[in-house]
């Protein structure tokens, strides 16, 4: 068996201070994103409710003429 031994110092590129930094402005970084991800949901679900609430407004006889189901029918 053949061992290798470096005696070469082990040479850090950057402090442990500054990696905790890196790590965090990442981690912040994907809470921003998590949380854009979020609001748009919110925003895209308002969105839709908004629209249904339109569509739901018109006259029974527009909706029929779109092809909306009727709120009044049991199925």
């Amino acid at each position: 068996m053949t061992m290798v031994c470096s005696v070469t110092p082990e040479i850090r590129t950057a402090s442990p201070a500054s990696m905790l930094g890196a790590t965090a402005k990442a981690m912040a970084g994907h809470l921003a994103a998590k949380l854009n991800r979020l609001a748009q949901a919110v925003a895209e679900h308002r969105r839709h409710r908004l629209e249904q609430a339109a569509l739901e407004a018109l006259p029974f006889d527009l909706r029929k003429d779109l092809g909306w189901p009727a709120g009044d029918t049991r199925r």
